[in-house]
């Protein structure tokens, strides 16, 4: 057989095979059709507005900077209105009854950080800290109001103290957060500070440190910016 024949066979046996094809599945493309390439569709995240939406934040210390908090930049970037019920050296014990006292109908989003003075102490368990924040999240799944708990730095990279207890029962806790049931509450990950970011031993974050905490959120959250 002379190769100018052989390529015709194989040519036709090939558009043979595709009609057959065609015949049964009538959407079927052209496989010798250009021009024809499969965009891969990305999932994007959905922005969501929330300007004059009232945030409260409830926390100690690490969330009572009035200037340059890590709240101050977020409800600055965001639109929140912001309440602040935050206040230095308190735990999660505290928190939960100032959740009782401070969350009603008029509040759309309760952010919580807390935990770090209830793991430096020895009489709080991660566990009960743990669960008085999902106390707090209960309060606000009652409500329809949107609770968000953040977990903190890494106190291993970022403390430096006497407490050798502090950053192993620290870790513990952020670790029940990640992995127990909220009741609703959305967990975001904020262990993105390092030590450059602390303007102490315990880690009381200068204005780069609350940035890169307000920034993690915005991004979790797909919050649009203002």
């Amino acid at each position: 057989m002379k190769i100018k024949d052989y390529i015709m066979l194989v040519t036709a046996s090939l558009l043979l095979g595709w009609l057959l094809v065609s015949f049964h599945n009538p959407h079927q493309r052209d496989p010798l059709a250009i021009g024809e390439i499969a965009i891969p569709q990305i999932d994007t995240p959905t922005v969501v507005n929330v300007k004059d939406k009232t945030a409260l934040y409830i926390g100690d210390s690490h969330t009572a900077n009035h200037n340059v908090g890590w709240q101050v930049q977020l409800s600055k970037a965001v639109g929140f209105k912001m309440i602040n019920a935050s206040v230095g050296g308190k735990t999660t014990y505290w928190m939960l009854e100032t959740g009782h006292l401070k969350i009603n109908d008029d509040i759309d989003y309760c952010f919580v950080y807390g935990g770090a003075n209830d793991m430096y102490s020895n009489h709080i368990t991660p566990q009960e800290a743990v669960d008085n924040i999902k106390a707090i999240a209960r309060i606000c799944k009652g409500r329809g109001i949107k609770c968000i708990v953040l977990t903190g730095f890494d106190a291993f990279k970022c403390t430096r103290t006497g407490n050798g207890r502090y950053p192993f029962r620290y870790k513990q806790f952020q670790e029940l957060l990640l992995t127990d049931y909220m009741d609703g509450a959305i967990v975001i990950d904020t262990r993105v500070v390092d030590r450059r970011d602390c303007w102490d031993n315990l880690c009381h974050m200068a204005p780069s440190g609350h940035k890169k905490i307000a920034e993690k959120i915005i991004k979790d959250l797909a919050l649009q910016r203002i």
